[in-house]
């Protein structure tokens, strides 16, 4: 019985080691594109750059929440509430939903570098990493709002369960000085554009210069924790392995 529980264990710790490990592998993998990078050059066409510049599209609207203007605004709304936890676990288990996600009309930003035009292009699979306070990352200029009450941009979501909402807002303005990561292409009508590389493991998003450096600093923080618990589980092998042994 024991060594059966003995085993069970070991098979469970290993399983973990492994997903974890090859988790972390993928992390120093982004780590290692991000620190590679080349700067942008117009012949690096179809590769994997680094565009520095001040945002030259005009301020054509106000972000929804914060009515700041702005050149490009990204919105999203999450709605909270609490339900009981299943027996025979007790307290409260919070609850998370995405209720809105908005962008801005404009899905193409003008950059200038030098004497070179770059457009971005946002498109509809932006990651743009996903507005900032939601994953611990601020990239661009941001704002994060909890209410009672449902913003009026998406009243027509609200439910009487949802307890709070949790307003995330990003935008950035002309003028400000912008760095971007993503594939360079020459578009057909001869323009230098940088769209999302659509690879994981070669991230693409826009943010304020000031914060380039600030995904980085969330990879290297999960690589740590997720470090710490390699090592727990190779602790936790290493006794599982050992009592299966025992009472075998």
């Amino acid at each position: 019985m024991w060594t059966f529980i003995a085993v069970v264990v070991l098979l469970l710790l290993v399983i973990g080691f492994i997903k974890l490990f090859r988790q972390t592998r993928f992390l120093k993998k982004i780590r290692q594109h991000l620190l590679n990078i080349p700067a942008f050059d117009n012949g690096l066409i179809d590769c994997y750059v680094k565009v520095s510049g001040r945002l030259k599209s005009e301020n054509g609207f106000f972000s929804p929440i914060s009515k700041k203007t702005c050149a490009f605004y990204i919105v999203k709304v999450l709605a909270l509430w609490e339900t009981k936890k299943k027996k025979p676990s007790k307290g409260m288990e919070q609850h998370k939903k995405v209720i809105l996600k908005t962008v801005s009309p404009l899905t193409r930003l003008e950059i200038s570098e030098g004497k070179d035009i770059i457009y971005v292009d946002m498109g509809k699979d932006i990651i743009y990493v996903d507005m900032a306070a939601y994953k611990g990352v601020a990239l661009l200029q941001a704002k994060k709002v909890e209410s009672r009450n449902c913003p009026a941009i998406c009243q027509q979501a609200a439910k009487k369960k949802y307890k709070k909402y949790q307003i995330l807002e990003s935008w950035c303005s002309h003028g400000d000085q912008l760095v971007v990561y993503g594939k360079l292409v020459k578009t057909s009508q001869g323009l230098l554009c940088v769209k999302p590389t659509e690879l994981a493991a070669f991230p693409s998003f826009i943010g304020l210069q000031q914060n380039e450096k600030t995904l980085l600093k969330e990879i290297d923080r999960k690589i740590g924790t997720n470090t710490n618990w390699l090592r727990f589980y190779l602790m936790g092998i290493f006794c599982a392995f050992g009592l299966s042994v025992f009472f075998w």
